[in-house]
């Protein structure tokens, strides 16, 4: 009844409500799961330290009689007449037999020393004889009666045995009277002074029911014993071992950790011995915990319940209790505003809206005031600028209607051509949107640095950004012009990263004037391509401003022409690149050339390099046309620095390219010398000299290429052949050492046994003698 006039849907402020309140009862059911997850780690830390007090227990009754056990091993191997049976060989004679039967009645004793020992065998290596409590048998049998694995073979069993000094224990299986018995063997050696002589080994065979005799596990728990090599040495409770009882899985002295065995999850308990490294396992089924924990979960499911209930009982008086004043204030503004309100929509959103609708109204209609006294102003400056004045108004009624008052008749105008957007721009894209915002911002900083002691008055014109200069003083200057364009250009530069390349007018008289001065700054803005962008460039400084006509050549002649071509055909770039900067800068720095006469030198300078390729007849020089365009490249060019750049890159892939090729024709003189030699090692008269003289090169420069192109000396390789070739013949042919010689193109066998012994280790007659 409470939510009937309530509209729940996804967008109303009552879903928000809701969301919010159930949101504040997670608190007591987040409180809950902690309270239960600590309770959990209490009743997992108590069973887990019930679980390591009774492996310790173990833990202290198996060292305790293991202890025993080694004691009694030091004893055995002390006793003289255990070791004086050692060096007894083969066929054993009466007098031994009477040795056996006593160190048996010895043994007997022994065993009696200690309850955990199930047998005891003495394994003499010397004579093969395993002497034990009740009989003497030889080490295949007692192979039979006890080995680790049913898989082990007898070798494999034997190489353990053979050791030099066996001192530890090793799970094993018992096969006594038929039956298969789980049981611990603990091997030590009885050595003699003589290192020579084969040692004994005795053997104490303690049966892992005898070593869990003191565990008592809780009820459907399990016990193991794991030594340091992963071997289950006991275990009470499991049929075979689970995959995570690893040492790796089991770190430190003590832990618990989580497992998995026979498809059951098990908590695991552990600790390790000192004595021995065993790792004494505890295992309990998981499910234990949860036996431990209803009591713990009744209270907790109780309190959740009561807390859903109560807490939602709460929510719906409290949703009803706010939502009253909300849908008494919709309504009313509904019915003043027009703005109907959609049942179920979010009410806080119809409330920003019907308000942001009020005010963007109201800016609306200012902005469109703004928009068109804008748009009409630019118009009227737009006119001037190029000449064409609105002739049904006169000039003085339009420069007052637009609040433009002329205090003198001087103007000038500054032209701005934006190079690079800056941060505006991302990838080489500038969005539209932040175009207009750089030119807006342009214009605004134009008119606030000249507004101080000038009128600025900005527009647009042909995508460029205009700006007319009106002095308020009598007497302008000229110079003022160009620190008002420095200005701009290092703010939005330092501010933006806009580079900017600004032109300058002179100034003229008149508003009649201002059209002159709009066509002298779009000349200066061309030449550009000579000073470069980013540049401010004055009417005045151009070469055709003052004598009325350019320059009418430039400087590069036939001889600095031919030096170039010189530089790229022996791919020296460093020289090329320094011999064309210095023709530019000639160019440029002196009487500067004509835009038309600028474009000329640069073409000419790529075609002294299309020129050059041809010279050189590059065998990819189409490839290399196609790769690096040079023509495209530079007509893409706006002015002659970024001219001057592509002429450097071009220069540079030409000269590689000539490089590259160069080096072609050098391996392919490597490999002609490698197959020269291969075709004449036998000759005598093979060396680095007559090698030189059949390629025309001088032996010092053939050896250095030699080098260079395969890493390795020419006089080396010809002696590697050389002795490739005889220690072939030395292995497969029945000739004498000295006709080998000969045969490989050594006059002298001693000179040819050196070589040999130097670069194989032996002569050759010992290496004929191991083939």
């Amino acid at each position: 009844m409470a939510l009937r006039k309530i509209r729940i849907k996804s967008r109303s402020v009552v879903v928000n409500w809701l969301v919010s309140y159930l949101s504040v009862l997670l608190v007591p059911i987040m409180i809950s799961g902690i309270i239960y997850t600590a309770t959990w780690h209490v009743v997992e830390s108590e069973v887990n330290r019930a679980n390591e007090s009774l492996l310790q227990q173990m833990e202290q009754a198996i060292d305790s009689n293991l202890s025993g056990i080694e004691r009694l091993s030091v004893e055995m191997a002390l006793s003289k007449r255990l070791a004086g049976f050692i060096p007894t060989t083969k066929p054993l004679t009466d007098n031994d037999y009477y040795e056996v039967v006593s160190i048996a009645a010895d043994l007997r004793l022994y065993k009696m020393a200690n309850d955990y020992i199930e047998q005891v065998y003495v394994y003499y290596k010397n004579s093969d004889t395993v002497i034990s409590t009740r009989d003497h048998i030889d080490s295949r049998a007692l192979y039979n009666t006890i080995r680790e694995r049913d898989d082990m073979s007898y070798e494999e069993w034997k190489s353990f045995f053979d050791r030099r000094y066996i001192q530890e224990y090793a799970p094993i299986t018992l096969r006594d009277e038929g039956q298969a018995i789980k049981a611990v063997m603990y091997a030590k050696s009885v050595l003699l002074d003589n290192p020579e002589q084969p040692g004994a080994v005795i053997l104490f065979i303690i049966k892992d029911s005898k070593l869990l005799e003191n565990s008592s596990p809780a009820n459907r728990s399990s016990v193991a014993v794991l030594d340091k090599q992963d071997r289950l040495i006991a275990s009470g409770g499991l049929e075979h071992k689970p995959g995570f009882l690893a040492n790796d899985r089991l770190p430190g002295n003590n832990g618990l950790i989580y497992g998995e065995s026979e498809g059951q999850e098990v908590a695991v308990s552990y600790t390790t011995s000192e004595n021995t490294g065993w790792k004494y396992v505890s295992m309990m089924p998981a499910e234990l915990f949860d036996e431990k924990m209803k009591y713990v979960k009744k209270l907790i499911y109780l309190s959740l319940g009561l807390s859903l209930l109560i807490g939602g009982v709460v929510t719906v008086w409290f949703m009803k209790r706010n939502y009253n004043p909300i849908s008494s204030l919709i309504r009313n503004l509904s019915s003043r505003s027009g703005i109907t309100f959609e049942e179920g929509s979010n009410e806080y959103g119809y409330l920003q809206t019907a308000l942001n609708d009020t005010f963007a109204e109201k800016e609306k209609i200012g902005q469109r005031l703004e928009q068109h006294r804008d748009a009409i102003r630019s118009h009227f400056l737009q006119g001037l600028l190029k000449g064409r004045p609105d002739t049904d108004v006169p000039v003085h009624e339009s420069l007052a209607a637009h609040n433009i008052r002329l205090s003198t008749p001087h103007f000038a105008v500054l032209l701005f051509h934006i190079e690079h957007y800056g941060k505006f721009e991302v990838n080489g894209f500038v969005d539209p949107q932040k175009v207009k915002l750089v030119q807006f911002i342009l214009m605004n900083v134009a008119e606030e640095i000249a507004g101080s002691r000038y009128q600025a008055l900005t527009t647009e014109l042909d995508d460029m950004q205009v700006c007319i200069i009106h002095f308020l003083d009598d007497k302008p200057e000229e110079e003022a012009l160009g620190r008002i364009a420095e200005q701009v250009k290092s703010f939005v530069l330092d501010h933006f990263h806009v580079h900017l390349t600004v032109a300058v007018s002179s100034i003229h008289q008149e508003v009649e004037g201002i059209s002159r001065a709009y066509q002298e700054s779009l000349a200066a803005l061309e030449y550009r391509l000579v000073m470069g962008s980013g540049e401010v460039i004055r009417y005045r400084d151009l070469p055709s401003a003052g004598s009325g006509r350019g320059s009418t050549g430039y400087y590069y002649p036939l001889h600095i022409e031919q030096q170039l071509i010189n530089f790229v055909k022996t791919g020296d770039y460093e020289k090329s690149k320094a011999l064309v900067d210095e023709i530019i800068e000639i160019n440029v720095s002196g009487a500067s050339p004509s835009v038309p006469l600028a474009k000329c030198l640069m073409f000419d300078l790529i075609s002294t390099m299309l020129k050059t390729m041809d010279e050189i007849g590059a065998a990819g020089k189409r490839e290399f046309m196609d790769h690096v365009n040079p023509v495209e490249r530079l007509t893409a060019c706006e002015t002659i620095k970024e001219m001057r750049t592509q002429i450097g890159e071009v220069l540079k892939e030409a000269c590689q390219s000539i490089e590259e090729d160069r080096k072609q024709d050098q391996n392919q003189l490597s490999q002609q010398v490698i197959a020269y030699v291969q075709d004449n090692y036998s000759s005598e008269n093979l060396n680095i000299t007559m090698i030189g003289e059949v390629f025309k090169l001088t032996p010092s420069y053939l050896s250095k290429q030699f080098k260079a192109q395969t890493g390795e000396a020419l006089l080396e390789f010809i002696n590697k052949t050389r002795l490739e070739e005889a220690k072939r013949l030395l292995s497969e042919s029945s000739y004498a050492i000295g006709e080998i010689a000969r045969r490989v193109g050594y006059a002298d066998i001693n000179t040819f046994n050196r070589i040999f012994k130097k670069y194989e280790g032996i002569t050759p007659g010992k290496y004929k003698g191991l083939m």
